[in-house]
């Protein structure tokens, strides 16, 4: 753990990478846990590899009820759990569901950072971060929990200035307010109800990296805007907004995912908090659905 990589390991007791990282392997199977994340970047060790190098560095003779504290885990969620949620999303939809989870498995310490930083989930310490969007691929491991789908919207008041656009082609006429953390922010990407995908240019009038202002912003009459469905479903059904073009589906399509590092011995107290996470989601995207 000091020198931070398998083969600094090796070279302090003289032997290869090979062989270390085969028998952290073999005690990771035996303890049935993951000791340490690796990623290309580094080797991190985990809760439990922190606590055992602990116990053996002060030299104590307590190793059997840390293993059997360690084993328990595995049946019953406990120790610290470290999350990062997005911030708008997490403050409209998460807050509640986290709660509903600490107060199941009070054994566990949730501490969660609701950030819209781009965190590196093994690096930074995490065990789990949610995220919204398309992943890309970097070897860690994500379960999907919920849909994101997005709409362009706008608020009556400026299609009263405005008119209503009638199609893709009248989009780039209108101002808009753009998210600015996004990939391709200058513009909006479609798929009519045949497949056929159109991309077309925004007129920024207002950039924002939060859905909380992007919405504010577009029900104040700023200008149209690519909304989250969690953060736009009541003021569309309250009618201060209207959806622009139906017919039209936004892409991507995003996702709502939980990323965790490691498939083969996922804690239990990461298992159990996806599994609330989920269900909560599910749950209210049910009641948020159209009728």
């Amino acid at each position: 753990m000091k020198r931070g990589s398998f083969v600094g390991a090796a070279d302090e007791v003289g032997i290869s990478g090979a062989a270390v990282s085969k028998q952290i392997k073999s005690l990771e199977q035996r303890l049935n846990l993951v000791l340490f994340y690796r990623t290309t970047r580094s080797v991190v060790p985990t809760e439990a590899a922190e606590r055992l190098a602990d116990l053996l560095a002060r030299g104590h003779d307590e190793l059997g009820i840390l293993l059997d504290e360690l084993d328990d885990a595995q049946s019953r969620p406990s120790g610290r759990l470290r999350v990062n949620v997005p911030m708008s999303f997490g403050e409209l939809f998460l807050r509640r569901p986290i709660a509903i989870y600490a107060r199941q498995y009070p054994d566990v310490i949730v501490d969660v950072d609701f950030d819209d930083r781009r965190v590196h989930l093994v690096e930074d310490g995490y065990d789990l971060v949610v995220r919204i969007g398309v992943l890309e691929d970097s070897g860690l491991i994500a379960r999907r929990v919920g849909d994101c789908p997005l709409y362009l919207c706008a608020a009556p008041r400026l299609l009263e200035d405005h008119g209503a656009p009638t199609g893709p082609a009248d989009i780039p006429a209108l101002p808009a307010v753009i998210y600015s953390l996004a990939s391709a922010a200058s513009s909006w990407s479609c798929r009519d109800a045949a497949g056929v995908q159109t991309t077309v240019a925004l007129r920024p009038a207002l950039y924002a990296n939060s859905a909380g202002m992007m919405l504010d912003a577009c029900i104040e009459g700023v200008g149209i805007a690519i909304l989250p469905h969690f953060s736009c479903a009541d003021a569309l059904a309250s009618g201060r907004l209207v959806r622009l073009l139906p017919a039209f589906e936004t892409i991507p399509d995003l996702g709502i995912y939980a990323v965790y590092p490691d498939k083969r011995f996922v804690p239990l107290k990461v298992r159990s908090f996806i599994d609330v996470i989920a269900a909560e989601l599910a749950s209210e995207e049910a009641r948020l659905a159209p009728s």
